[in-house]
């Protein structure tokens, strides 16, 4: 049976090994949402202590390479992501976790991109492939539900769909919680949430977690939510070149009577894209504004300036995590059932750097 440590708990939910113990022994000093987060990815494992509080990391049966047996073949498709996502270090980042696992559990990957034929995708995948890992979508089409019939699958991405079928995803709503905290404690109580695009279901997430913490602490401020209306959603399958234009939404917080001293982005390139705005309008980030993005993938983050603080979102442990759950139901083994819904969530972390400062009393 598919087993997890201490270490995987803490890493899933995004805090330390230490804080993980002191919740596993009922320990008081642990604020609620990070008992709740920590203990919702327990249940979702069916992690249980044994001796000194530890089990084996993935004590999996290997498939022998040599022998005659075959060796499993995992389909990748990626449905929302074409062809020319290959060069991007988001992309980049969501593979080496599959490499790695892959690599652990003796399997071969193959990929499908959203720019192939449907049709040849489920016949190739039907007729090659052990077991399907689909990158989540917020729009997935048709032909996955048939993979879903016809193979164990698991998807993996920035946010749970509706299928029945496991999911490994990143925690988009702790993450908002966690940008806006660091803020709080930084001294700033102005505190802005801009999503760019309003019907994105991970912008969504995020500003949950933002409008959750802003509002325990008596602090929130519908002026302070700013979403931008796009006219329809539009699945991006290639990705984008130049960052958002944010100088209206920048002109619309600044002209509050009281405008906020930070501002919460939803993700990195929508920062990126506030960063620029800053800068024609000249003010100074973060003397004037305090900026935090999402995501934290690839080195543009620290090659701007100032450099972005960003919540840094596990995307290759998610990658990682659902490419073992696709080898565990693979081998009959492990907690999770095909053709069952089931979803854990996986915190990031803040990356501190030059775009944040504590504000002045």
């Amino acid at each position: 049976m598919a087993e997890y440590s201490i270490r995987d708990i803490a890493r899933m939910a995004g805090v330390s090994v230490g804080t993980v113990s002191r919740i596993l022994n009922n320990a008081d000093n642990v604020s609620d949402e990070i008992r709740r987060r920590t203990l919702d990815v327990i249940r979702q494992v069916n992690y249980q202590a044994g001796r000194r509080g530890r089990r084996p990391v993935h004590t999996f049966e290997r498939v022998p390479e040599r022998n005659g047996r075959k060796i499993r073949t995992i389909a990748m498709l990626s449905p929302g992501m074409s062809s020319a996502w290959k060069g991007n270090e988001l992309w980049t980042t969501f593979l080496s976790g599959i490499e790695r696992a892959c690599g652990e559990r003796g399997a071969r990957l193959a990929i499908y991109m959203a720019d192939m034929n449907p049709d040849e995708i489920v016949r190739e995948i039907s007729q090659s492939a052990d077991g399907v890992l689909i990158k989540t979508n917020q729009v997935m089409p048709d032909y996955t539900e048939e993979l879903i019939s016809r193979l164990p699958c698991v998807g993996f991405g920035a946010l749970p769909t509706p299928g029945a079928y496991p999911q490994v995803v990143l925690d988009n709503h702790a993450g908002g919680a966690i940008a806006v905290r660091e803020l709080l404690q930084m001294g700033h109580r102005r505190i802005a949430f801009l999503n760019h695009e309003a019907q994105n279901g991970i912008f969504i997430a995020r500003s949950n977690g933002y409008i959750e913490v802003m509002k325990s602490e008596g602090l929130f401020r519908n002026e302070y939510l700013l979403e931008l209306q796009l006219a329809e959603y539009h699945s991006i399958t290639a990705p984008e070149t130049v960052p958002p234009d944010l100088s209206g939404a920048l002109g619309r917080l600044m002209a509050l009577p009281e405008p906020p001293t930070a501002v919460v982005v939803g993700n990195d390139w929508g920062a990126f894209g506030l960063l620029r705005a800053c800068r024609a309008r000249g003010m100074r980030v973060p003397e004037d504004l305090s900026i935090i993005g999402m995501d934290d993938s690839g080195n543009l983050p620290t090659l701007v300036t100032p450099t972005l603080a960003s919540v840094a979102m596990p995307f290759d442990q998610v990658a990682y995590f659902a490419s073992c759950t696709l080898c565990d139901l693979m081998e009959g083994v492990g907690t999770h059932q095909r053709n069952v819904s089931s979803i854990v969530q996986i915190a990031g972390e803040l990356k501190k750097r030059d775009s944040i400062r504590p504000e002045s009393v």
